[in-house]
């Protein structure tokens, strides 16, 4: 047997031992399990599942202030702010039986012509809301302050232990806006 069909040989008796190790039949589908209670540190598979995501709806997002509140030309804006990105997470609470939501929000404030520096406020709503069932409803008051050099700054929002009961479907979300 010359070199040249040693090779030949070795190459069919390769491909031959790799079809071999090829298989039509799939691996069964493991079995579903039951889940267990939410409990610090244990099912995070769960926790990730039953934690509703968060949302800012467009017309709750921005908000626009002016001077007499009446007016809507623009030469009378005092400020205008906005909700850009936000962030949550869901631990499990202390007593096991719901869990507790946090939601972090950046958003912005611009002056406008009417703007002075100094500290404002701004009204921000939060909800937990399932459908048409609400579990958390209340309006927070962030302040901001504009600084005198631009009339334009950013800041970070946060809201913490929002209760989210275990039993919340998939319509389940944290609604964030700017309150008029």
């Amino acid at each position: 047997m010359t070199m040249r069909q040693s090779r030949r040989l070795a190459a069919v008796l390769l491909v031959f031992g790799l079809a071999g190790c090829a298989s039509d039949q799939a691996a069964p589908e493991p079995e579903a399990s039951q889940a267990l209670k939410v409990t610090p540190g244990m099912n995070l598979t769960a926790l990730a599942r039953l934690c509703p995501p968060a949302v800012i709806d467009d017309e709750d997002a921005y908000r626009q202030v002016f001077s007499p509140s009446s007016s809507t030309d623009q030469a009378n804006l005092v400020y205008q702010a906005s909700l850009v990105k936000y962030a949550r997470t869901c631990a499990p609470a202390a007593s096991g039986d719901q869990l507790e939501a946090k939601i972090a929000v950046a958003g912005r404030v611009v002056g406008g012509p009417k703007a002075k520096a100094g500290p404002l406020t701004l009204p921000i709503r939060v909800e937990v809301v399932n459908g048409s069932q609400v579990y958390y409803d209340k309006v927070i008051n962030q302040q901001v302050t504009l600084p005198p050099d631009s009339l334009t700054t950013q800041f970070l929002f946060k809201a913490v232990n929002l209760p989210v009961p275990l039993n919340v479907s998939d319509t389940a979300r944290i609604r964030v806006g700017i309150e008029d």
